[in-house]
């Protein structure tokens, strides 16, 4: 068991948790109000969660265009659409603006759950071990954008901010895996005198089905806050023998709050094979 308490203290990224409960803790994110042009077709109304870096450098709009998904809306200086980032389960829709002034501007939409901006990496998803966790769904929307201008993003001039709640101060990503059957806790406590603006969660099952002359079954998973179910993977048998993905996103809503400590309950059912996750994100107001 992890017990978690948020710290007011920021100074790096991310940082790893033994016992393969990964949390920022100490070192959670700085949100940061960008000094991009009020005047510019960023739309400021629907961006929620964002991570931005303003280059410094001409951005050829044209080779942008062939990231996007959907182009949403091209201006004279100005670009925006949808970008497919790779993560468990699939692919995260990411939204991309990017101007020629240099900035990139990779964001959730105010109604999407700041959760989707987990990314799982590379792990083995059978066996999983959470480590430094080196990127985000908007990081990495920002690469590929730089990738195809030419233009070099440079990790430490990335920042973030969430355009829905201005106040908010520091974002926290607090993550979870159970890779055998059965289940595990952890806690977290969110200081009362912070205010908390929003909780979401990343509940996936990389689960395993199999089926012979013998039995048939296929692993589950559950995820519980203090005692009630708020998320049921729904996994099913396969065709064949093999594994499967299913992943569910939403905010803890009143679930989530400050000055309570908090029980998340992680379940992986039925067999060891597969593994079952959790990433936690906290967007709050940090104070000293």
């Amino acid at each position: 068991m992890k017990r978690i308490i948020l710290s007011a203290i920021a100074f790096a990224l991310f940082l790893a948790i033994v016992g393969g409960c990964a949390a920022q803790d100490e070192n959670s994110t700085l949100l940061e109000e960008p000094s991009i042009n009020r005047e510019v077709a960023f739309p400021e109304g629907e961006a929620g969660l964002a991570a931005y870096i303003l280059t410094e450098q001409a951005i050829d709009l044209e080779k942008l265009k062939t990231i996007f998904s959907t182009v949403n809306e091209v201006g004279d200086n100005y670009i925006m659409g949808v970008v497919q980032i790779p993560d468990w389960g699939g692919n995260i829709a990411v939204h991309l603006y990017a101007d020629t002034d240099g900035w990139i501007v990779a964001y959730l939409k105010k109604d999407e759950p700041v959760s989707m901006v987990m990314q799982w990496g590379t792990s083995d998803a059978d066996n999983p071990t959470i480590g430094v966790i080196k990127s985000t769904t908007l990081e990495d929307a920002l690469y590929k954008a730089g990738d195809a201008s030419g233009v070099g993003i440079v990790s430490n001039a990335i920042k973030y901010y969430h355009f829905g709640f201005p106040n908010a101060n520091r974002m926290m990503i607090i993550v979870k895996v159970q890779a055998t059957k059965g289940s595990s806790i952890h806690q977290i406590e969110i200081p009362a005198n912070y205010m908390l603006f929003d909780s979401a969660y990343y509940h996936y099952e990389y689960f395993y089905s199999w089926s012979n002359s013998e039995n048939w079954g296929y692993t589950g998973s559950t995820l519980k806050i203090d005692g009630s179910t708020i998320s049921e993977a729904s996994t099913k048998l396969l065709d064949k023998t093999g594994y499967g993905w299913w992943r569910g996103m939403d905010r803890y809503k009143s679930a989530m709050n400050p000055g309570t400590l908090h029980t998340i309950q992680l379940e992986h059912l039925i067999a060891d094979q597969g593994s079952a996750g959790v990433a936690t994100v906290l967007i709050y107001r940090a104070y000293k």
